[in-house]
């Protein structure tokens, strides 16, 4: 018993019909960036974080800079919503940065970093991200205004 041929055409609709559905395009990340200013030591500091948050890990990337210094260090971390504001806990790491080597006398340092990391804990609304920022074992007390 033979089978009768299907035409081409009947073959080539089921992946044109499929060449033509919409692909399913990831959630789009929100974009968080808060600015303002806080003390490290007396002295003023002009702060800008922004950061990404993936809506299925929770996972926080992006930057923070020191507007005043010029620095700029990587954020990374998690940011877990809550009532009342989400979570955000990150590292705020230098990245390659000089690194000092010195010596005297057969005494010396090798391999420290020129800048320091450390760690943000804060609460973000839509409007602030408030927090601690702690460097060296000293807590900093941070409040940053949301930008549009």
């Amino acid at each position: 018993m033979k089978r009768a041929a299907l035409p081409l055409a009947t073959l080539a609709l089921p992946v044109l019909l499929a060449a033509c559905a919409p692909a399913t395009q990831p959630a789009a990340q929100p974009v968080y960036s808060y600015a303002g200013e806080a003390r490290f030591l007396l002295t003023p500091q002009k702060i800008r974080v922004t950061y990404t948050v993936d809506p299925v890990t929770h996972e926080a990337r992006g930057e923070y800079r020191n507007l005043t210094s010029g620095g700029t260090f990587i954020l990374r971390g998690t940011q877990l919503p809550r009532p009342g504001g989400a979570t955000l806990t990150a590292t705020i790491d230098p990245g390659d940065t000089p690194r000092l080597n010195a010596s005297l006398l057969g005494f010396g340092v090798s391999n420290v970093p020129l800048r320091a990391s450390g760690l943000l804990g804060a609460t973000v609304t839509s409007t602030i991200l408030s927090g601690t920022l702690t460097v060296g074992g000293v807590k900093h007390n941070v409040t940053l205004r949301a930008e549009r």
